[in-house]
């Protein structure tokens, strides 16, 4: 009986071995899946990145071309209001 007690104990020790033994492969399993899906991710992140730095320089350009238009139509509108003021000066005898 005293065998047969040891015999159980070892074979309780060996699927306890065993258990983690497969915990472990489960965890390098998922852990390895984790690395896996976290790259992927980052490639995402990487690909969103570049197009929202490309389309940030897209509207600051735009912003840029709208600032100089801005600029060339308000100097155009001074010129014009000169010009207007100078014509009524001059109409109204030079007053």
């Amino acid at each position: 009986m005293a065998n047969t007690h040891k015999l159980d104990e070892a074979f309780q020790r060996f699927e306890m071995a065993l258990r983690h033994i497969e915990d472990a492969i489960v965890l390098k399993v998922d852990g390895q899946k984790r690395v896996a899906s976290l790259e992927n991710e980052t490639e995402v992140l990487r690909r969103d990145r570049v197009r929202l730095a490309h389309e940030l320089d897209l509207v600051r350009n735009k912003a840029s071309e709208l600032v100089n238009t801005s600029k060339n139509a308000a100097g155009k509108i001074d010129a014009a209001m000169s010009r207007i003021r100078a014509v009524l000066h001059s109409n109204s005898g030079g007053e």
